[in-house]
């Protein structure tokens, strides 16, 4: 499963080289609770996101399934899962927005086609598409053809 979570530069950075860390707050409620957010869309500062950076994770439903928070009318799904096992279980990247890529410093390779390269992420309920790109793919080598 495709999941996001939104951060700052820096933070990004230091999650891709460490790992996550554990936030810890109340989040609404009388009780702290500590894990790192996660979403099934990209989520920003409306939605109380906060950072430049989107990094795609990719981890399996069912690992997170007893981590899901679930709010009454919220259009889309999140999870606050324990850093630890987001670090031992999770492939995290950097995802960046279509309009910022430039295909020509990627390649698809040549048996995964172009599904493998661009996840489309649609969402009727927050009423926007958009088309988040994995940037993990190895540069485009030019030939002298």
């Amino acid at each position: 499963m495709i999941l996001y979570h939104r951060t700052t530069d820096d933070a990004a950075e230091q999650i891709l080289r460490e790992g996550f860390r554990d936030a810890t707050g109340f989040y609404g409620t009388d009780q702290q609770f500590s894990g790192v957010w996660l979403s099934n869309v990209p989520l920003d500062g409306n939605e109380g996101a906060k950072g430049d950076t989107l990094l795609q994770v990719y981890l399996s439903e069912q690992v997170i399934a007893d981590y899901e928070w679930i709010e009454d009318g919220k259009p889309y799904r999140e999870w606050l899962v324990p850093a630890q096992l987001a670090n031992q279980q999770a492939k995290v990247s950097v995802a960046v927005e279509a309009d910022e890529f430039d295909p020509d410093l990627y390649r698809v390779p040549p048996c995964s086609g172009a599904r493998g390269l661009v996840a489309n992420n649609a969402s009727d309920d927050l009423n926007e598409s958009r088309t988040f790109v994995q940037t993990s793919r190895s540069p485009v080598v030019q030939t002298d053809d």
